[in-house]
């Protein structure tokens, strides 16, 4: 039997979303171990790296819509990983907890080893021009 023909894996946006497609399964199943999906990993980054920082905040970053934002973060509170501050009006600040730094610096571990697993696929000589080409691919949409 003649092997299958991807006429697809010369498409740019394929190939980007095969390989995402293939790191964020590698990402899912390391943060197993620390009881995190990839998204409520990118949430306490990004509470860690700018505390105070509202949900909708958040989820302007990520992309995230404002209806799975909230029970994200009912999750992450939940689990008494991140804390509620009043902002002002009806917005609410995000700051971790104790257990949740700990838990981030973790998580922040997990992300570091993938990623530098990720671009030692990459020649050294091409890593960067690699990252700016990916950086326009999604600046500005």
């Amino acid at each position: 039997m003649a092997p299958i023909v991807d006429p697809l894996e010369d498409l740019p946006g394929y190939a980007l979303r095969r390989a995402s497609a293939a790191i964020m399964a590698k990402l899912a199943a390391r943060l197993t171990d620390l009881g995190l999906r990839p998204s409520e990993a990118s949430v306490l980054l990004i509470i860690d790296a700018n505390p105070g920082v509202t949900q909708s905040g958040i989820g302007r970053l990520l992309g995230i819509a404002r209806a799975n934002m909230a029970p994200l973060t009912a999750r992450l509170a939940g689990r008494d990983l991140i804390v509620r501050e009043a902002a002002g009006g009806r917005a609410h600040g995000l700051m971790l907890s104790d257990p949740g730094r700990r838990l981030t610096r973790k998580a922040r571990r997990v992300i570091a080893q993938l990623e530098a697993e990720l671009i030692e696929r990459i020649p050294a000589g091409q890593r960067s021009a690699f990252l700016r080409a990916l950086k326009a691919l999604f600046a500005g949409w």
